[in-house]
């Protein structure tokens, strides 16, 4: 059976083999991806026929476990290869998710050549050890026959004598002589074949003894294979030690931090995938590294170098990670840093309680207690885009440690430094290779661009990574026609990169290729903070009502990827099991630091301060821009509004108008916040992102103002405390969406506010995240038929849904992962028959489904990731509407036994 199973596989692993190279022949986008999952099947393929071949010829079956698990995942794959390829090409994000999903499945396979077969391979000898040894004991049984068979000899020697010596007394009976012949010559007989059989004894333990000195040579060899397995086991100890350590650092850390981001906001990004020339500077910047007597080195370079990227790089290099550990520590600094935010991260960061410090030296000394209690193994901490200025910043961070470096990164050459690196621009030929890779130039290309075109393109970039990949990216699938057109215009202009203001010109020019909408929402992130993770949650906001999109996100999903593509933002993936699409609160997106001067720039070409599309605003203190105080009565045209205020604001606010505002984005820093009044004048405005980017949860007034607002239809609040989802304005009679991060939610036995289905009468979605004061949710929310997603996730303190929860009769979406004190779901849920999806990832306190789910006669998508726990009440045989249950591989044996029930549900599980 095990010999059918593996050929199966090996089929398989043909057939998939094949789906690459169809897939690569046709040029597809994601090349790499399947370049390297062709090389990985091949890899598994000639690994397991080695594997047969041995087994085969020992007589013995390869272990069903573990060809089991190769089984399913790529049976997984074969199934993630065929939606792929089934998907819309105008579909970037699911493309993008299976494309991960086939990355993921490449790296376990790759874990399964490099530690799977290699103890496949090393119980293999083991077993041939066992079986030589099991011989060797026969061999010394087999001695032990021949003696007894010599001592029978012996003894039928005695008889023949006896039998001699009875012949001479009786020669005269004939007949008993010839009798007694015939008996001589019989054992005569048998001892000649027994003479024989010691022979081929003989023979045979001739054979035994070289066997032995083979089965020698291989116990050697077995012996170090068994060092190496030792290695193995103990390195996957020490990997599940960090796992449980990182696991429990976050549940002890606060589930608050300054840059949107939900897990330890200092752990070192991950690197681009591709990235050329930077092996010498590893290199060198390694060496100072582990120099003893230099504890702060400078890494300096005009931006879009690749300053960023190199310090990535160095931070996953394996040398340095076994040096330094868990206690890498990555910050990017930027223009207007501030300490004590950034010290209060460190400390969340390692698991410690976080205070709230009065003073810059406050913090700065818990900082160096912190530094020292960590201090026992070495600590590197890198500060990325230090701006000319932050000297003084950077000292604060200089602690007299053993073993404790600060790697920094400047476009500046920052003074009080001696320790520096200056990181030069890419030579021709990795430049030319870079470009390559990131314009997808192979020779097979049906639109082969000429090499000259190609090389004044390359020259034009000078160099710079950024400008090589944004403009290769740019280019991409695009026509020879165009290449030779950006050459003739770039010629004509005489423009080629000699500073980062060219470098911004070149980067300008090559948004050309997007189309006009494209480039549009690419400006509109110039409203979020600099050096700050941007939500795509946040985004999806603005984008689906300032273009009135189709409100479900997908087309600004699509957009972001599209500029992901351009190389202009990166985006960012939190959850672990990403769930297709139906929720992107773990999505974030970063920018370099000149792409979003380029942001800037480009929001500012159209008119003045009143006449641009976009406007952002920064304010220091309560030092508003002058044309705002001296122009108050004039009118603001633009659509979206962004301010920006530090910690030292207080909220006084100069009137402005504001009439054609649709989104207002606020961003802050205080404890107290107060909206200011010009909002209840924005009549237009549809969007309202509030974030405050401080450490603790501040207290915002003043919701009054929005109170009139009639085309308001999103609200976003970070990190606030709100005492009501109405926050007591009579009505917002068109609001749509609601979305709670990180905020206190207050309860308030004495709110004398309206109802709140009659406050929200078109609400249709709620999104509460990391919201860890909610512990109940309020019943009252159950009153609100209108809802169609109800997103609750990693809400830890939520203990209880209550069972009016059922009322919610047009709910489509119920999304609760990750709140792991979560004990159960009501029954009442079964009356929520317009249930398409329901989430519980993660949700590890519910140890049953309710009896009613079967009566879910809508349910389509299951999300049960880490639920292992959970029994399955007998009723789901009746979810015949379930098409997919998307689990681990724990949870996915309690489905087992309800397959045959289910025809038409598949469970995926993830690798």
């Amino acid at each position: 059976m095990a010999f059918v199973f593996t050929a199966a596989v090996g089929t398989l692993l043909g057939e998939l083999l094949h789906e690459m190279w169809e897939l690569k022949k046709k040029g597809d986008m994601f090349e790499t991806v399947l370049e390297s999952m062709e090389i990985t099947l091949t890899s598994v393929t000639q690994a397991l026929e080695k594997i047969k071949e041995v087994n085969k010829e020992l007589d013995r079956e390869i272990n069903d476990k573990e060809i089991w698990k190769l089984w399913k995942q790529l049976e997984k794959g074969k199934k993630l290869v065929n939606k792929y390829k089934q998907a819309k090409c105008s579909s970037c994000l699911k493309k993008l998710f299976y494309m991960k999903d086939l990355e993921k499945l490449d790296d376990s396979l790759k874990r399964f050549c490099q530690i799977v077969i290699p103890v496949l391979q090393c119980g293999i000898q083991m077993e041939t050890l066992l079986v030589l040894e099991d011989n060797q004991e026969e061999l010394i049984e087999t001695h032990e026959d021949v003696k007894d068979i010599q001592e029978d000899v012996k003894d039928i020697h005695e008889v023949v004598r006896d039998i001699n010596e009875g012949v001479r007394d009786i020669h005269e009976d004939v007949k008993q002589v010839k009798e007694i012949d015939q008996k001589v010559k019989d054992i005569h007989t048998n001892v000649e074949g027994i003479s024989d059989r010691v022979n081929d004894i003989h023979v045979e333990v001739k054979e035994v003894k070289e066997v032995r000195e083979e089965v020698k040579g291989t116990h050697d060899g077995v012996k170090d294979i068994q060092v190496e397995v030792k290695k193995i086991r103990e390195e996957v100890i020490d990997m599940h030690k960090d796992l449980r350590s990182n696991i429990q650092t976050e549940k002890a850390a606060s589930p608050v931090s300054n840059n949107n981001v939900h897990f330890r906001p200092f752990m070192p990004p991950e690197p681009p995938r591709v990235s050329v020339g930077l092996d010498k500077p590893m290199k060198d910047l390694k060496s100072k590294l582990f120099n003893d007597g230099i504890s702060t080195v400078v890494l300096t370079g005009p931006g879009g170098s690749g300053k960023t990227t190199l310090a990535k790089k160095l931070c996953h290099d394996e040398a340095i990670k076994e040096k330094y550990k868990d206690n890498i520590f990555f910050i990017t600094v930027s223009k207007s840093p501030d300490l004590k935010i950034i010290i209060q991260q460190l400390f969340q960061h390692k698991g410690q309680s976080v205070h709230e410090f009065r003073t810059d030296e406050e913090a700065v000394h818990s900082l160096e207690q912190l530094m020292k209690q960590i201090g026992t193994k070495p600590i590197l901490l890198v500060l990325d885009d230090v701006w000319s200025g932050s000297e003084r910043l950077v000292d604060k961070f200089k602690f007299q440690i053993p073993g404790y470096k600060i790697l920094l990164t400047s476009r500046s050459s920052l003074r009080g430094f001696d320790s520096k690196y200056k990181l030069d621009t890419l030579n021709y030929e990795d430049s030319l290779s870079l470009f390559r890779q990131t314009a997808e130039l192979q020779n097979s290309t049906s639109n082969k661009v000429e090499d000259d075109v190609v090389k004044k393109i390359v020259k034009f970039c000078k160099g710079f990574p950024l400008a090589l990949t944004v403009v290769g990216r740019s280019l991409r699938q695009q026509q020879p026609a165009v290449w030779k057109t950006k050459v003739k215009q770039w010629s004509n202009a005489g423009a080629f990169i000699e500073s980062n203001n060219d470098l911004l010109a070149c980067l300008k020019t090559s948004l050309n290729a997007m189309d006009n909408e494209l480039k549009e929402c690419y400006v509109d992130l110039g409203a979020f903070p600099e050096g700050q993770l941007i939500p795509a949650s946040a985004i999806i906001d603005m984008w689906e009502e300032l273009y009135e999109m189709n409100g479900d996100g997908l087309n600004s999903i699509s957009n972001l990827h599209e500029l992901s593509s351009f190389n202009l933002i990166d985006l960012v993936e939190t959850r672990t099991d990403e769930n297709e699409g139906e929720d992107y609160s773990e999505t974030f997106v970063t920018q370099h630091g000149l792409l979003r001067d380029l942001v800037i720039h480009l929001s500012g070409l159209v008119g003045s301060e009143q006449g641009r599309k976009n406007l952002v605003v920064d304010i220091n203190g309560d030092e508003f821009p002058g044309w705002w105080k001296q122009q108050e009565q004039q009118t603001i045209m633009a659509r979206v509004l962004s301010i920006t205020t530090d910690e030292t604001f207080k909220s006084s606010w100069p009137n402005i108008q504001a009439p054609e505002v649709e989104v207002l984005v606020l961003n802050f820093r205080t404890r107290k916040y107060s909206l200011p009044k010009f909002i209840k004048s924005m009549d237009k405005l549809k969007t309202l992102i509030l974030t405050n980017y401080g450490f603790f949860s501040a207290e915002i007034s003043n919701f009054i103002v929005l109170g009139n607002l009639s085309n308001l239809k999103r609200i976003r609040l970070e990190q606030v405390s709100i005492h009501s989802l109405t926050m007591h304005c009579d009505q917002l009679e068109n609001l749509q969406k609601i979305s709670l991060i990180r905020c206190n939610i207050v309860p308030s036995g004495n709110d004398k506010s309206i109802r709140i289905s009659d406050a929200l009468p078109k609400l249709e979605e709620i999104n509460i995240g990391y919201c860890d004061s909610l512990i109940e949710l309020p019943v009252e929310l159950c009153d609100i038929v209108s809802l169609k997603k109800l997103y609750i996730t990693n809400c830890q303190c939520l203990s209880i849904l209550p069972p009016e929860i059922g009322k919610m009769v047009n709910l489509q979406v119920l999304m609760l992962s990750s709140c792991r004190n979560l004990s159960e779901l009501p029954d009442t849920i079964g009356s929520i028959h317009t249930l398409r999806i329901l989430d519980i990832s993660d949700c590890v306190s519910i140890k049953n489904l309710p009896g009613q789910t079967g009566k879910l006669q809508s349910l389509e998508k299951l999300y049960m990731t880490g639920c292992s726990n959970c029994r399955l009440p007998n009723s789901v045989t009746a979810l015949k509407s379930l098409k997919s249950v998307i689990c681990d591989e724990e949870t996915e044996k309690s489905w087992k036994p309800f397959e045959q029930d289910l025809p038409n549900m598949a469970i995926n599980y993830r690798v």
